[in-house]
């Protein structure tokens, strides 16, 4: 499908304040990001200061629903796929599952996301923030996944703009990093 691609290395740059802010249980931060596409998420979160990544080309639901798998890591960040249910069943998970705790989350996803029923019910009592770009990000298909076309622009960009869906882990967490991020950008 055409959600078949890695997000953009402004994408992540754009959220490397908010993660700098993250507590981590480990010398470095771990970050985990069930969808993969190309791999290029681990080499844009490494060039940015951010080495401790997990995201590897396996069924994440099949491995969320594993008694016997426990992923160690400190938030989750990711860029979902847009088609089928990938949204719905992530945002199951991140707000339903125990194994998954309080850990904070950053989601790019489609702004039209946060007017969803299955997102607005998941949160409960959940206040994320969102973080909206200035441009709209452009994602890039891996080499030869999609057909040429006569723009290159509609080649590589979604049909939709997008944003970062932003949780701290709880509400008070998340309001101190959204005060932290309003602070540095005066």
């Amino acid at each position: 499908p055409d959600d078949h691609c890695e997000s953009p290395i402004e994408a992540y740059q754009h959220i490397s304040p908010l993660l700098q802010k993250i507590p981590s249980s480990q010398q470095q931060l771990s970050i985990y990001d069930p969808y993969y596409c190309n791999g290029a998420v681990i080499a844009n979160l490494n060039s940015i200061g951010f080495p401790n990544v997990y995201n590897k080309k396996e069924d994440c639901y099949a491995k969320w629903q594993s008694s016997h798998s426990c992923l160690n890591f400190d938030i989750l960040v990711t860029n979902p796929p847009y088609s089928d249910e990938h949204i719905p069943k992530l945002m199951q998970y991140l707000t339903c599952d125990s194994k998954f705790g309080n850990r904070p989350w950053l989601l790019l996803m489609p702004t039209w996301v946060h007017k969803k029923p299955y997102y607005t019910e998941a949160l409960q009592h959940r206040k994320p923030f969102y973080l909206v770009p200035k441009k709209r990000y452009v994602y890039l298909p891996p080499k030869g996944f999609r057909d040429a076309k006569k723009s290159d622009t509609h080649k590589k960009s979604a049909p939709f703009t997008s944003m970062w869906f932003v949780w701290g882990g709880t509400n008070e967490a998340t309001e101190q990093l959204y005060k932290k991020l309003l602070k540095e950008r005066k």
